[in-house]
């Protein structure tokens, strides 16, 4: 039976709920206030159980400024899109500039308005051990065509001695629109509040990366990981590179990148593209992704002093993976577009599967 309690109320005075799945030895909450990740506990290798995903404790700091964005459901369109606008089926669409020198590009559509800022319908499944939400925004909002409409799914089970969460966007819409939709969940496998997460060691399924310009916006080049920092096709530690003389390093304080991960086919099942390793835990964390990559991201300007749990986090506390679209696709045509038409759902899912190593 998923547990739901109310968790506070939004400024508009809706009430926000909170959602608890329990399967594989997990336990994992989630609220419809921006169909939120609260939390993710998994055992580690003796057993013990511990919550692997950074956030708040209360709505209150969800309500609050939330740079972070703190394992929020991103959209409609994540990460960064240059000059803000967005070129569709022959018109220009703009978006809130709201980030980079001068606020001229976008970030995250509208880090105020977005979809981590609403309440969201939602209902629990009981049977699927899943909780499914809807949001809705009319033709016109946050500057993008079409009335549209957001789901988000939340599902827990138990596969093969694991734990894993499953997490299923989409989207519809009346119009031709532009959708990139993901979740910004930062994971630190020996616990949340344990300090650095540059100890965690990773493998990337990715030959290549996008670099990106000094205001982070991708540079339109598909880059080679050969021979860079950005090379984890075999195990290793995040902070092996995260300092490294690098120049796409130097631009982002250490990795915030799309990698580009490999076998992307379009409406293909789940496909495999990280896994991350605590050594002294033993937690492990695979991740699968129907997206063409994935944003890697190392927490480079995390500063909470006031998390969950009485927790502090400060730079590199805990690494994003954001399946995605390659971010600012509409303005590289030679790219897989993020684009939703009539008729035709644009879709993302995304698998977090919890194990332990000997």
């Amino acid at each position: 039976m998923i547990e739901r309690e109310p968790f506070g109320t939004a400024p508009d005075g809706t009430v926000a709920s909170r959602f608890v799945l329990v399967a594989g030895g997990a336990r994992v909450a989630v609220t419809d206030y921006g169909a939120t990740l609260l939390s993710v506990e998994v055992p580690d290798r003796d057993g013990r159980a511990g919550d692997v995903l950074l956030g708040y404790g209360s709505l209150e700091g969800y309500l609050g400024p939330n740079p972070a964005c703190y394992g929020g459901t991103i959209g409609p369109v994540a990460n960064r899109t240059d000059r803000a606008e967005v070129p569709l089926a022959g018109a220009v669409y703009h978006l809130p500039g709201n980030d980079g020198p001068n606020a001229a590009i976008n970030l995250h559509t509208d880090l105020d308005q977005g979809l981590h800022r609403r309440v969201w319908s939602a209902q629990a499944d009981d049977a699927a051990n899943a909780v499914r939400m809807t949001c809705r925004m009319a033709d016109g909002e946050l500057g993008l065509p079409g009335n549209r409409t957001f789901s988000a799914s939340f599902s827990l089970a138990e596969k093969d001695g694991a734990a894993e969460l499953t997490i299923s966007y989409a989207c519809e819409s009346d119009a031709t629109t532009y959708v990139n939709m993901t979740n910004h969940g930062y994971y630190n496998l020996a616990g949340h509040a344990s300090g650095s997460a540059l100890g965690e060691l990773v493998t990337l399924d990715a030959d290549a990366f996008l670099p990106v310009r000094e205001d982070s916006v991708s540079e339109g080049e598909v880059r080679d990981v050969a021979g860079t920092p950005f090379d984890f096709r075999e195990p290793r530690a995040l902070g092996a590179g995260a300092d490294a003389d690098d120049e796409q390093i130097r631009r982002a304080r250490g990795y915030d990148h799309c990698m580009c991960v490999r076998g992307y086919e379009a409406g293909a099942a789940p496909r495999h593209a990280l896994r991350a390793e605590d050594p002294a835990s033993g937690r492990a964390m695979d991740v699968l992704i129907t997206a063409p990559g994935a944003h890697l991201y190392t927490g480079n300007w995390l500063d909470d002093p006031e998390a969950k749990d009485g927790a502090a986090y400060g730079p590199r506390a805990g690494f994003a993976f954001e399946p995605e679209f390659y971010p600012d696709n509409i303005h590289h045509p030679e790219w897989e577009q993020s684009v939703c038409e009539p008729g035709s759902p644009w879709t993302s899912t995304i698998v977090l599967r919890f194990s332990v190593t000997d």
